[in-house]
C-alpha cells in the first residue's frame, strides 16, 4: 500500500488488479476467467497485503520514535543547554541576589557567589585606561604627480579633463582650449590658474590648495586637501591619456587604502618587499602581496599579541590599543625587518605612547587599585563608567522568588514529556483496525481515513522495554538524586503518585520556603556535577545523541534515526523496512508469474474449447446435407 507519512517506503503499491492478462478472458467458454484467476491466486495477494500492513506499521512506529526524540531533545533544549537562559545546569540561573547602584557612574551585577549586603564605593581617583601607541606623523604621501610642471604644461592638450573627488564629492576639471593657451605663453602661471580651475568646481576656495613640490619632486604637481578630508584623483570616461601626462595615476589619493597591498601602498616610507615584525613577542610576517587589511586582521584575531591595530583616515595615523587595561607595558612594538611598522608610523618617540594605568578607589574606606575598571567585590560584578560627585552605594538584595514560575514551568513540561512517553507505553491497541489497502482507502472520504489510522496506530509501542527503560530512568533520577542529602522532596517537589506513572507535583508554600533559605542548596542539586541537571541531561543524550557511528548513537536513534541526518537512513528499522519493501517486490513477482501460468492454461482451454466447437459445426453440416 501507499506510504503515509514516510519516505522510506519506495515500493508498496497494492497489488490487487490483475497484471498478467493475457488470454481471451472467456469469450468462448462464457467464463469469467478474471475473476476465477483473482480467486485462484488470493493466497498470493493476502500475503502481499499482509507485507504492505507490516511496512505501514515500521513506518508509524519509525515516526512515533522520533516524535519521542523531539520531545526530549526539545526539553533538553529549553532547560539543560547551555545556550539557553533557562538552563539549570548553570549555577548563574540560580543567582537570586540582585544588585543595583546608586548612580550611573556605578554599574554592577551579581554573581553566584553573591550575598546580601551593601557595598560603598567611597571615591574614583582614575579610571584604569589601556596603552595605546600612535603613528608619530601622519602616514600616507602627499598627493603628487611625477612630471615637472614645466614639461607638464608643454604637453597639454584642450580638452584635457580629470576628476577630483574630496570626501565624496566628486567634481570634473577641464582644461580647454583658452586655459592651454594662456599658461602655455604665460610662463608660471599654471597652478594659479588650475587653482581657479578648482575653486570654481567646488563652490569654495582652501578646500584644495595647488602647489608645486620642491626639489624633492622636480618641482611636480601637488594637490593639497584640508586636514582631515580624502582626495582622490581619476580619469574621466577614456581620457586616460590626460593623468599620464601630467604624472599621475587613477586613484591615485592623498590617505592610504588598507585593502590595496602593501606594495601598492601609497606610504611616505617605503617597506621591504617582506618582513619580520612582532608585537607583545607575537611574531608576524608579510610579504608585498598581502594587503594591509589582512596585516591587521591577523594582528587583532592573535590572542597572544592581544592588541587592537586601527587607522583613521581623518589624522592618517594608526593606532595601536591593548586589549588589556592597567599599568605595564601591554603594547610594545619591535619592527625586526623589512620597516612596516616604521612605514606605519610606529617610532620609539615617548610622546606616541601612552601608557595605562590602573584604576584607584576607595571602597568600604579601603583604598584599593585595579587594572580593570571590571572587578569582583563580595560577589558583587562592578564596572566603573566615571568618576562620581560622591559615594554610591551598591545594594544586594535576596529573590530567590523570582524562580518561582520558572521552576514550575520546568516540573510542567517534564511531566508533559513523561506523561507522552508513557501514554506511547499504555496505549491500548485494536486488531480489528488494520492500516487500509488503496482499495479500502478509495471507498472512504479523508475523515474516515483519519479516524481510521488513528485507531490503526494505537498501541503499535505498548510495553515497548526502550521507552520504558527511559521512562524509569526519568522516574528514579527525579524522586531518589540527592546532593549532600538535598533532593526535589526537600524542596517541595515529589512523585504525583502510582497513578500518575512518574509525573511531579508541586507543594508551592514548601517551594517558595525553600527558594527564600536554601538557594544555595538548590544549586548545588541542580548544578553540581552529579546533580540533577547533568543526570537528566546525560539520559536523554543517551538516548537522542545523532553525533558518531551506528551503534555509538542515541539508543532511539540507532533505532529509528533521526530527520536531516545521516541516523535516518541508517537505524534498524530503516533495515526492517528495506526487508519489508524487498519482500513485496519479490511476492508481486511470483503473483504475475502466478496468474501468467493460470492464465496461459486458460487461454489454451479456450482455444480448445473453439476447435471443439468448430468441429462440431462442421460435422452438423455433414449430418444436415
Amino acid at each position: 500500500m501507499t506510504s503515509i507519512g514516510s519516505s522510506t517506503n519506495t515500493n508498496s503499491t497494492s497489488k490487487s488488479s490483475l497484471s498478467a492478462k493475457t488470454g481471451i478472458g472467456g469469450l468462448v467458454s462464457g467464463m469469467d476467467i478474471d475473476s476465477l484467476v483473482e480467486q485462484m491466486t488470493s493466497t498470493s495477494r493476502l500475503k502481499i497485503t499482509k507485507q504492505q500492513q507490516n511496512l505501514q506499521r515500521l513506518e508509524w512506529k519509525q515516526a512515533s520514535y522520533r516524535s519521542v526524540t523531539t520531545k526530549l531533545k526539545e526539553f533538553q533544549s529549553k532547560y539543560l543547554d547551555v545556550l539557553s537562559s533557562t538552563n539549570f545546569r548553570s549555577t548563574s540561573f540560580f543567582n537570586t541576589t540582585k544588585a543595583a547602584s546608586s548612580s550611573d557612574a556605578v554599574t554592577v551585577t551579581s554573581t553566584g557567589s553573591a550575598t546580601a549586603g551593601t557595598i560603598t564605593i567611597d571615591s574614583i581617583t582614575q579610571l584604569a585606561t589601556s596603552q595605546t601607541v600612535k603613528s608619530h606623523d601622519t602616514v600616507s604621501k602627499t598627493l603628487t604627480g611625477s612630471i615637472a610642471v614645466s614639461d607638464l604644461v608643454d604637453s597639454l592638450q584642450a580638452g584635457d579633463t580629470f576628476s577630483l573627488t574630496l570626501d565624496g564629492k566628486v567634481k570634473t576639471i577641464t582644461l580647454d582650449s583658452a586655459f592651454v593657451n594662456d599658461v602655455q605663453l604665460a610662463e608660471g602661471t599654471f597652478e594659479a590658474k588650475l587653482q581657479g580651475l578648482i575653486d570654481t568646481a567646488f563652490g569654495q576656495a582652501g578646500l584644495i590648495n595647488v602647489d608645486a613640490a620642491g626639489a624633492d619632486n622636480l618641482g611636480a604637481l601637488t594637490f593639497n586637501a584640508a586636514a582631515g578630508s580624502k582626495l582622490t584623483i581619476n580619469t574621466v570616461g577614456d581620457a586616460n591619456t590626460t593623468l599620464a601626462r601630467m604624472g599621475f595615476t587613477s586613484g591615485q589619493s592623498n590617505k592610504i587604502n588598507t585593502s590595496n597591498a602593501i606594495s601598492d601602498l601609497s606610504l611616505s616610507t617605503t617597506p621591504a618587499s617582506s618582513g619580520t615584525f612582532k608585537i607583545n613577542g607575537t611574531t608576524f610576517t608579510y610579504k608585498s602581496t598581502d594587503s594591509l587589511a589582512s596585516i591587521i586582521e591577523k594582528i587583532n584575531s592573535s590572542s597572544t599579541a592581544a592588541v587592537t591595530l586601527s587607522y583613521s583616515s581623518i589624522t592618517d595615523k594608526f593606532t595601536l590599543t591593548a586589549d588589556s587595561s592597567g599599568a605595564g607595558e601591554n603594547a610594545k612594538i619591535e619592527d625586526v625587518s623589512g620597516g612596516l611598522m616604521t612605514a606605519l608610523g610606529f617610532t620609539d618617540a615617548p610622546e606616541d605612547n601612552k601608557p595605562g594605568q590602573n584604576a584607584i578607589l576607595s571602597v568600604n574606606g579601603q583604598a584599593i587599585t585595579r587594572s580593570s575598571n571590571t572587578f569582583e567585590v563580595d560577589g558583587a560584578k562592578i564596572t566603573l563608567k566615571s568618576a562620581p560627585s560622591g559615594p554610591v552605594t551598591i545594594s544586594m538584595t535576596e529573590d530567590a522568588t523570582s524562580l518561582t514560575d520558572t521552576i514550575k514551568k520546568f516540573v510542567e513540561d517534564y511531566n508533559s514529556m513523561v506523561d507522552y512517553i508513557n501514554g506511547l507505553v499504555s496505549e491500548e491497541s485494536d486488531s480489528d483496525y488494520q492500516p487500509l489497502t488503496d482499495e479500502q482507502k478509495a471507498d472512504m472520504s479523508e475523515t474516515e481515513i483519519a479516524a481510521w489510522e488513528k485507531k490503526a496506530k494505537a498501541g503499535l509501542l505498548r510495553g515497548d522495554s526502550l521507552l520504558r527503560s527511559i521512562s524509569s530512568k526519568f522516574q528514579s533520577t527525579v524522586t531518589g538524586l540527592s546532593v549532600n542529602g538535598f533532593s526535589l522532596y526537600s524542596m517541595g517537589i515529589s512523585s504525583a503518585g502510582y497513578a500518575d506513572n512518574g509525573k511531579l507535583k508541586i507543594d508551592e508554600s514548601k517551594l517558595k520556603t525553600a527558594l527564600e533559605t536554601k538557594g544555595d542548596q538548590i544549586r548545588e542539586l541542580f548544578t553540581s556535577e552529579k546533580g540533577l541537571g547533568n543526570a537528566l541531561n546525560g539520559i536523554i543524550t543517551d538516548a537522542t545523541k545523532t553525533s558518531g557511528v551506528k551503534g555509538k548513537r542515541g539508543t532511539l536513534v540507532d533505532l529509528a534515526g533521526v530527520d536531516n541526518t545521516s541516523s535516518s537512513t541508517e537505524n534498524s528499522i530503516y533495515e526492517q523496512i528495506k526487508k519489508a519493501n524487498k519482500n513485496i517486490k519479490t511476492l508481486k513477482t511470483r503473483l504475475e508469474d502466478e496468474e501468467t501460468r493460470l492464465w496461459n492454461k486458460f487461454t489454451a482451454m479456450e482455444t480448445a474449447i473453439n476447435n471443439l466447437n468448430s468441429q462440431s459445426s462442421i460435422l452438423s453440416s455433414y449430418t444436415s446435407s
